[in-house]
This record gives C-alpha cells, sequence and structure tokens, in this order.
C-alpha cells in the first residue's frame, strides 16, 4: 500500500493522551476547578494560589531530575507517572485539608513534569510525517478542552469532590491508551548527535576542560550560547504565559459567572488542541524564525486584549489567542533545543520554563494582586523579552531556519 494512502499510526494519539494526562487533566484541570471550589469550601484567593504554586513547584522538580540526569525518561517513569498523575486527581478529592491539598498537587506536578519531558523528548523535531508531531502536542489541548468540558458538563450537578473523580475516570482511561507510547526500557547515556560528537556533553552550560585537547570546539560553544539564550527566553515565555492562564478565568468571572466562566478555558483548550497542527504547516512553509515571531506577537497582543477583558466576545478572543499560541511556542522552541543536539533538551528547556512558572504568578501576588489588568500588561512585557530571546537563540544556533 503506498505510504501516502497506508493507514494512519496511533502513535501520536497515544502521545496526545499521555500530554492530555500531564497537561490538560493532572496540571490543568485545577483552573476550572478551583472557582467551584472556593465557593464550596469558602478559601479566600491565597489557598488556591499557594497549592497552584506548589503544583509548578512539583513540575519543576519533575522536568530537572532528568535535566540533571537523576532520572532517566524511561519505560517505567513514564509508565509510573501515568498512574500517580491518575491517582494524584482522584486523592484531591478525598480531603479539603490544606496541607493534603498542597502535598498532592505538588506530586501531581512531579508526574507531569515527568511524563511532558518522556512523551516530547522522543517527538522528533524533523520528521517524514510532521503531522504526527503536532498531533501529539494537540493533546494538551485536547485535555485542556477536556477539562473545561467537564466542568461545564457537570459543575451543576455535581459538587467538586465528584468533578476531581470524573476527571480521574477519564485520566485513567487515556492513560490506558497512552500506555504503549514507544519509549525504551532504557535511555541510552549518548545519543547519536553526541556520538558524533565526542565533545558534547550533557550540561550545555559546562565549560571547557582544563585540557586544551578536549576543549570545546567552537561548534560547541556556539551551541551551548544559544541554548543559554533560548532557556531565558523560555523563562519568560513560561512566567508571561502563566498570568493569563491562571487570571483569564478569573477576569472572565464577573462577566459570565462562576461555572460558566469555565467556557473561557473551553475555548482555550479548542484553541490548543488545533494550534500545534497548525504551526507545523505554518513554520514548514514560511520557516521557524518567523512562525515564533507570528506566534509570539498573537501571544503578546492577546495578553493586551485581555487587558479590556470586560465584555464576552473579547474575552473570548482573548482565551483563544492565549490557547491557539502558547503551545505553539513549546512545540517550536523544543524542536530548535533538539535540532541543536542537546542532551535532554525538552527536560532542560522545560525546566527554565518551569521556573518562569512559579516566578511570574509569585510576582502579581506580591505586587500586582489588587490590578488584574497590570498584572496582563505584565505578561505583555515578559512575552515581548521571552521573543526578543528566543527569536536571538533560535539565529545563534545551528538550526533549520
Amino acid at each position: 500500500m503506498p505510504d501516502s494512502i497506508a493507514r494512519p499510526s496511533l502513535t501520536p494519539v497515544r502521545g496526545a493522551l499521555g500530554l492530555s494526562v500531564a497537561m490538560g487533566m493532572g496540571r490543568f484541570f485545577y483552573t476550572p476547578a478551583l472557582p467551584l471550589m472556593v465557593a464550596a469550601l469558602h478559601w479566600s484567593s491565597a489557598p488556591g494560589a499557594w497549592i497552584a504554586t506548589l503544583n509548578y513547584v512539583g513540575y519543576f522538580i519533575g522536568t530537572l531530575v532528568i535535566a540533571q540526569g537523576w532520572v532517566e525518561p524511561n519505560r517505567f517513569v513514564y509508565r509510573l507517572s501515568l498512574i500517580v498523575s491518575t491517582l494524584g486527581l482522584a486523592a484531591v478529592a478525598l480531603t479539603p485539608n490544606l496541607i493534603w491539598q498542597g502535598g498532592i498537587r505538588t506530586i501531581g506536578g512531579i508526574a507531569s513534569g515527568l511524563i511532558f519531558v518522556c512523551v516530547t523528548q522522543r517527538i522528533p523535531a524533523n520528521s517524514r510525517r510532521p503531522r504526527d508531531g503536532g498531533i501529539s502536542y494537540g493533546g494538551v489541548g485536547f485535555g485542556i478542552l477536556v477539562s473545561g468540558a467537564i466542568v461545564l458538563a457537570a459543575g451543576n450537578v455535581a459538587d467538586w469532590r465528584q468533578l476531581w473523580l470524573i476527571c480521574a475516570a477519564v485520566s485513567a482511561i487515556f492513560s490506558i491508551i497512552a500506555w504503549t507510547w514507544p519509549i525504551p526500557a532504557r535511555i541510552p547515556h549518548t545519543n547519536p548527535a553526541e556520538a558524533a560528537d565526542p565533545t558534547t556533553t550533557d550540561d550545555p552550560t559546562e565549560t571547557a576542560t582544563d585540557d586544551p585537547a578536549e576543549a570545546a570546539t567552537p561548534f560547541d560553544a556556539n551551541r551551548r550560547r544559544a541554548m543559554a539564550v533560548l532557556s531565558t527566553g523560555y523563562f519568560f515565555q513560561g512566567g508571561g504565559y502563566i498570568i493569563i492562564g491562571t487570571y483569564l478565568v478569573v477576569l472572565a468571572g464577573p462577566v459570565f459567572g462562576a461555572t460558566a466562566a469555565a467556557s473561557t478555558w473551553l475555548i482555550a483548550g479548542i484553541a490548543t488542541a488545533a494550534s500545534p497542527l497548525t504551526w507545523s504547516a505554518v513554520a514548514a512553509r514560511i520557516g521557524t524564525v518567523k512562525a515564533l515571531t507570528l506566534c509570539y506577537c498573537l501571544q503578546v497582543f492577546g495578553a493586551l486584549l485581555a487587558v479590556f477583558g470586560s465584555t464576552p466576545i473579547v474575552l473570548i478572543i482573548a482565551a483563544a489567542l492565549f490557547g491557539f499560541t502558547f503551545i505553539g511556542v513549546v512545540m517550536m522552541t523544543i524542536g530548535v533545543g533538539t535540532q541543536m543536539g542537546v542532551a535532554n533538551a525538552s527536560a532542560k528547556l522545560t525546566s527554565w520554563y518551569s521556573i518562569g512558572q512559579i516566578v511570574g504568578p509569585a510576582i502579581v501576588a506580591a505586587a500586582l494582586s489588587e490590578h488584574i489588568a497590570a498584572a496582563f500588561i505584565a505578561s505583555a512585557i515578559a512575552l515581548a523579552i521571552a521573543m526578543a530571546l528566543t527569536l536571538a537563540g533560535v539565529l545563534t544556533g545551528n538550526v533549520d531556519r
């Protein structure tokens, strides 16, 4: 049978559902569920913010242990993380005790980070089937879509505990399908790019050795500089995007109502699910630099648009732009890092992204908690800085532009 009409592979679907478990549900179900939890448990804004922050900290730990080589992104780690993430969703329903909630969300964040790296590390930057990567990354948006749909469909008839249990049940189904994502039982210590270049080290920030014979080549030094700039840009991307993700539903609450505010999250999920295939096609047509520039510009515009989010239509457009752009930036930036031949590029970049996700909301909570509009302006500034640094990293590195 010719390749053009061959049966589509289920492999990218498994990757998509793995990312749905890790991100759309394991990390982001908390966003549409939080307003209902706050109303039912009579929480102030502080507990929800701290629990969310602990989840971000866990996500950072999950990516860091792989980035530093302490844990291999292998089959055992991947499958164990699927189980832990799903059980963690169910465990949220056991008690509203804040210590329990914070601990469970921290563990869930670790599992999400491990799954994300295990999947994205195995998505090739260049493939004969470029749509496969877009399908896999689309799982993030599909999971967000499912999260929003659960709250919208059941939020008026189920309490907050039942919502988490429903989400855990869906996560279990997705995990069964994602179980056979093709990841080796053991990961070789040297990847093909490093095998061809014996001077490559596991840490892109390492400097040259004292032995001149073992000194880094100009190519290595250039790659390290490019990776450092790219990582710094990714830090600002993490900080800027998470402000929108954290406060978008908050902005929508007074306009739509507590339950209906999840509709903005549903819209973001639809846009996120559609974006990877779209940006894959755009990057293939006009190049990575132009595609990243366009994606970032739309993201910055969406952040600024949300400042004027006093009407449903404006919030809907802002939510769509948020969903349509953030995973596009993630997909293309990780693809650039992978093309550079850096070991564990996905984990290392995502670690910086995770730090940004922790710092962004913390700054808003400390200085801008009473001025949500100013928080979105700060987000736009962070994203503009991220765009400049990311594009500088792409142009510095030896990647396909």
